[in-house]
């Protein structure tokens, strides 16, 4: 998945999670939370349109990566201050893929960072837990262009759950 899904992923979870008097609780739960739906959604990701090698003369996918880019930071504008846990705790485990692509493009090795460790340690969890095992199953559709309507459309849900919990929870003070 693309970092937009990540970070309202993170803010639903810290508006779920979001209980003034148990502080606590809640930080750990959306911590734990936001790493195991960071991996939840990664594996979903085998049925977006995610091409593992960059292409910047194909026009769609260009264009996709700067929407993605342009998302993500207004995303992180309208929701930082008041999320920012959440939001740290959904992108954690991409610094993964900054710390190789970034090695990668100035041909250097990280000695102790070979593999995504974040992403191999969600993987191990998620492929040991039934529900979520099935998930390895998907079909690959990362280099379909049709593939990014599923990804918009995983977004459009997690902006509806969002407003649906900003709605009914207005009264409720926890």
């Amino acid at each position: 998945m693309q970092e937009p899904t990540h970070i309202m992923a993170g803010v639903v979870l810290g508006r779920i999670f979001r209980w003034r008097h148990y502080r606590g609780v809640s930080i750990p739960l959306t911590i734990i939370l936001a790493l195991l739906l960071h991996g939840i959604f990664d594996k979903l990701g085998l049925i977006t349109y995610h091409p593992v090698a960059t292409d910047f003369t194909d026009p769609f996918w260009l264009g996709y990566q700067v929407i993605m880019a342009l998302g993500a930071l207004v995303l992180l504008y309208m929701f930082w201050a008041e999320y920012k846990v959440a939001i740290i705790f959904s992108l954690l485990p991409d610094i993964d893929w900054i710390v190789l692509h970034t090695a990668d493009a100035f041909h250097k090795e990280v000695i102790f960072y070979k593999t995504p460790l974040m992403h191999d340690a969600l993987n191990y969890v998620l492929d040991n837990v039934i529900p979520f095992s099935y998930l390895s199953s998907l079909p690959d559709l990362r280099t379909s262009p049709w593939a990014c309507v599923i990804e918009f459309a995983i977004f459009g849900l997690l902006v509806l759950v969002y407003r649906l919990l900003i709605s009914r929870r207005r009264n409720i003070h926890f």
